[in-house]
């Protein structure tokens, strides 16, 4: 049964603008790191948000209660209407957006706790790292050449919000 929640969540976050990926306007870096500290800790820092608990979450909550609404719903023979209404209010691609960003805070808390910056990239990084595939050794080496150099860090350096 909670497959077809997930079928309808699953609409919605494709639809969603949160989960678009546009080029990045801010990195991390830490001035002296190699190459393989900055990718471990990138690992070890995103690991920390994937792996971060959201079950008890306000968002994981309205997941729970939705998905057993239509548990009911089902149960008691699919209405259309009163099926959409729940999905509807349930608001996935709100809730989905509130847990993406508990999880970035997580990352982003992690990246300071190790000693790292957030830094602003300029138009000319963007571009040049938009031609980059994501995930491949060459954005990776490009972030961390940006991303350790001292001078783009001070020049560049995002305050926290």
């Amino acid at each position: 049964m909670r497959i077809l929640f997930a079928i309808s969540l699953s609409a919605a976050i494709v639809a969603s603008p949160a989960t678009s990926a546009p080029s990045p306007s801010e990195s991390w870096g830490k001035a002296g790191v190699t190459y393989d500290q900055y990718r471990l800790d990138a690992f070890g820092c995103s690991s920390e948000g994937y792996n971060f608990d959201i079950s008890q979450t306000e968002a994981a909550q309205a997941f729970v209660d939705a998905s057993r609404r239509l548990e009911t719903e089902i149960g008691s023979g699919v209405d259309p209407y009163s099926y959409q209404t729940i999905v509807n209010n349930a608001r996935p691609d709100v809730l989905l957006h509130d847990i993406k960003h508990l999880q970035l805070s997580v990352v982003e808390q992690c990246l300071v706790k190790r000693g790292y910056t957030k830094f602003r990239l300029n138009d000319q990084q963007r571009d040049r790292l938009k031609k980059l595939k994501v995930g491949s050794t060459e954005r990776h080496m490009y972030l961390c050449t940006l991303g350790t150099d001292p001078k783009v860090l001070s020049a560049q350096f995002e305050p926290p919000k």
